[in-house]
């Protein structure tokens, strides 16, 4: 590596340096998303994390020691550097999904279809209806999924990602974007 690339890639570390700020935040953040109190953790772990301690940790004025972090981040079942340094954004832009609704709404009324498609088929609508209601967005013909939608619409499911796009494609459903 050369100079100039050398101190590229140091800024853009500096860029992304923890801060206790971050871990702090990382740390409520991870507690909220589990539907856990500060007690609920205490029980929880086994009094391995104190109350009072992982509070104080959540709002940064209490040091986090690394045998700590370990004990936090196996509880949050996490590895430990993803509780203490922000995962890396891909490269380049997400892609998205275009789904076509209308066609969701024809396919729906079909009875012919196999039951394990028509399970995967009314999970994939349910979990888009979810979605037109959080963002409010009622035009009813089509609806674009980020790519972390899809992720986790196969997750629920029960399939590979790639299973479902191509279910969905088979099916029509998927507008292709050029």
């Amino acid at each position: 590596m050369d100079k100039k690339s050398a101190t590229s890639a140091r800024r853009s570390n500096l860029a992304r340096m923890t801060t206790i700020e971050l871990v702090s935040s990382r740390l409520r953040a991870f507690r909220i998303a589990k539907g856990l109190t500060l007690h609920e953790v205490e029980v929880a772990s086994n009094r391995r994390i104190r109350a009072v301690v992982l509070g104080s940790y959540e709002r940064g004025d209490r040091t986090l020691s690394v045998r700590m972090a370990i004990v936090i981040a196996q509880f949050y079942g996490v590895p430990l550097s993803y509780l203490l340094e922000e995962p890396e954004k891909p490269a380049g832009k997400a892609s998205a999904v275009i789904l076509d609704l209308r066609r969701f709404r024809l396919i729906m009324a079909d009875s012919t279809l196999p039951p394990r498609i028509n399970s995967t088929l009314r999970s994939a609508i349910t979990f888009t209806g979810e979605i037109i209601k959080l963002r409010n967005d009622w035009n009813g013909e089509i609806i674009s999924l980020r790519s972390s939608d899809m992720v986790l619409l196969a997750a629920a499911i029960g399939i590979h990602q790639y299973k479902l796009e191509e279910i969905l494609r088979s099916h029509r459903l998927l507008i292709e974007v050029k």
